[in-house]
């Protein structure tokens, strides 16, 4: 199996929505038929019902695992709950409008002898009673263009009449020839499975509205990062932002929220087809809009030490993938179609375990999930219950997202499968005693610096030294040890100054003074105040007011590069009036 290698980001802000006009596939066939000749005399209906199916073809993978997608083979299936509409040929004017049913079915009643065409959105919606939502597939490189399959013009007649509508693959001999119609409903499918497992849990769910944006143009480059061309890196979800912050386009074109997906195939990278990969994405949005993820984000893989909240978050999405789909192997097609690279939720050895991997966060929360049977777990509670502990205790905890959070609420509010859960953490190497803020962790990773997971901090206590490594490495600065926690706990509100200083740990004589301090402070995961000036070796945050409760400060050094085990140290102090 080729080496598989997880670079999903996630950004987090406020949504944006996109236009509305569409992008139009015509189709090549219009399959069905159906009369439009009057009945034998009598007076002509005023109105006909026009009727039938809308698929698309999946192109699905092979079945040895490494051997990629098989587009020699699609499979066609129902478009569920897509909106469909009758068009006016003449004047563009929508006469109906549907969604199918969940076997691609529609109806829509017209007028007779009125030429028309079905247009199929790659939108599935549904306002009014919650459940609501309004999921599109949007184009990125055409001014966020909503895709549509639409029929050749006919005459709706003066009988009732079938036209069904199939949005092919456009796969060639060795490659894509055709118009790839049936990619942004592949992508929508997917969405339906995910929308499915939430509605299976909250019956009532609100989902926001979500844009999925793919286009032939998307590719994994890695150079200037730019949705307007395409050039988006890898398949990712965003929670949107401005220009500036997102860097997109050279800080020129504001990012818009969503997700974005890979479909450039002479790069050799696709997803549209790779379902856990897109539920997996629809994980963070679940996180984002229904939960919470304090993770930074940034690059991750399965032998990496990283950051509790990445290794969560991941985790999070890559278990999810396999609770939407009811299939614990994990496979993203590359070369083209010519291989895939995924793991097992059920039987992959993690290379990493601990509170740190994701890999054990994933394989935590799958076994959680699934029937019990294997050996080693017996924890068998299905979706509602995780979803609960997302929604709720995640939600509004003081602690930072992570496993121990996690863990520790699943355990309260299920406490007869809490020896079972405790199983599962002590099978990834996790104490089974530490409570949200891991605290009694012992399993440090090889990183002296990873313990304790927090350290306490009070206003108006001596200074205190705290020290971060890139033992684990510093890619994106997400890694095992690239940042510290310390917790403070105000009774009352006060008006706090906290200040960070490098400075050499007197306990260690091989450690050195963090050349740039950075500092964030957070409140149940709202950011309260960011402080990253540049060197030199000091920051500090004047005179914020602070209500009572649970804060946490991260500190980290923004110089710390490359793979070293010298620990970078810093004071840090809380003065309060």
């Amino acid at each position: 199996m080729p080496t598989f290698k997880l670079t999903r980001t996630v950004v987090r802000v406020g949504i944006m929505r996109a236009g509305a006009m569409c992008v139009a596939f015509a189709l090549s066939a219009c399959g069905g038929g159906g009369g439009s000749g009057g009945g034998g005399g009598g007076t002509p209906p005023a109105s006909v019902t026009i009727s039938g199916k809308v698929t698309f073809d999946r192109i699905p993978f092979k079945a040895t695992l490494g051997t990629g997608l098989n587009p020699t083979a699609p499979v066609t299936l129902p478009a569920r709950l897509v909106v469909v509409e009758a068009i006016n040929a003449s004047s563009g004017a929508v006469l109906a409008s549907t969604t199918t049913n969940d076997t691609g079915d529609y109806s829509v009643s017209v007028a007779a002898n009125t030429t028309v065409f079905i247009r199929a959105k790659a939108q599935m919606l549904k306002t009014g009673t919650a459940p609501t939502w309004n999921f599109r597939v949007l184009n990125n490189t055409n001014s966020n263009a909503l895709y549509a399959l639409v029929s050749s013009n006919f005459s709706s007649g003066t009988a009732d009449s079938t036209h069904n509508l199939n949005a092919p693959t456009g796969w060639g001999t060795t490659n894509y020839t055709g118009t790839r119609t049936a990619a942004p409903f592949a992508i929508l499918d997917t969405v339906y499975s995910t929308r499915q497992l939430i509605v299976s849990a909250v019956a009532t769910t609100a989902f926001p509205d979500l844009d999925l944006f793919w286009s032939i143009d998307n590719k994994p480059t890695a150079g200037t990062f730019c949705t307007t061309s395409g050039d988006i890196g890898t398949t990712f979800y965003t929670g949107g932002g401005s220009a500036a912050a997102s860097r997109n386009c050279n800080s020129t074109v504001a990012l818009s929220a969503g997700i974005y997906v890979l479909g450039d195939f002479t790069q050799g990278d696709t997803d549209e087809f790779d379902q856990h990969v897109i539920a997996h994405e629809f994980g963070h949005y679940v996180e984002n809009r229904f939960s919470r993820s304090d993770s930074p984000g940034g690059d991750h893989g399965f032998s990496d030490e990283v950051d509790m909240r990445v290794a969560y978050s991941e985790g999070w999405g890559n278990a999810y993938s396999g609770m939407v789909l009811n299939d614990p192997v994990y496979r993203d097609s590359q070369d083209g179609v010519n291989t895939d690279g995924g793991f097992n939720l059920e039987s992959t050895v993690p290379p990493v375990h601990g509170w740190f991997s994701e890999s054990s966060v994933q394989s935590i929360l799958w076994d959680v999930f699934d029937p019990a049977g294997e050996s080693g777990d017996t924890v068998a509670l299905g979706f509602a219950p995780i979803y609960s502990v997302l929604t709720n205790s995640q939600a509004s905890s003081d602690a930072l997202t992570s496993i121990f959070e996690f863990a520790d609420a699943l355990r309260s509010a299920n406490p007869t499968a809490a020896t079972g859960i405790n199983a599962l953490l002590a099978r990834e190497s996790i104490t089974t005693t530490s409570d949200a803020f891991g605290n009694n962790e012992t399993h440090n990773g090889g990183s002296t610096t990873a313990l304790p997971v927090y350290s306490d901090i009070a206003v108006g206590q001596p200074q205190q030294i705290v020290c971060t490594s890139a033992a684990a490495g510093s890619t994106s600065g997400n890694k095992l040890g690239n940042s510290r926690f310390l917790r403070l706990t105000l009774p009352t509100a006060t008006t706090v100054t906290i200040n960070v200083t490098g400075a050499v740990d007197p306990l260690n004589p091989a450690s050195v003074a963090a050349a740039d301090p950075d500092l964030v402070i957070y409140r149940r995961g709202f950011l309260q105040r960011s402080e990253a000036d540049a060197p030199p070796a000091v920051e500090t945050v004047n005179s914020l007011a602070l209500a009572a409760g649970v804060y946490i400060i991260e500190v980290y050094d923004f110089k710390l590069s490359g793979i070293s085990t010298t620990p970078h140290c810093m004071t840090v102090s809380v003065t309060g009036m």
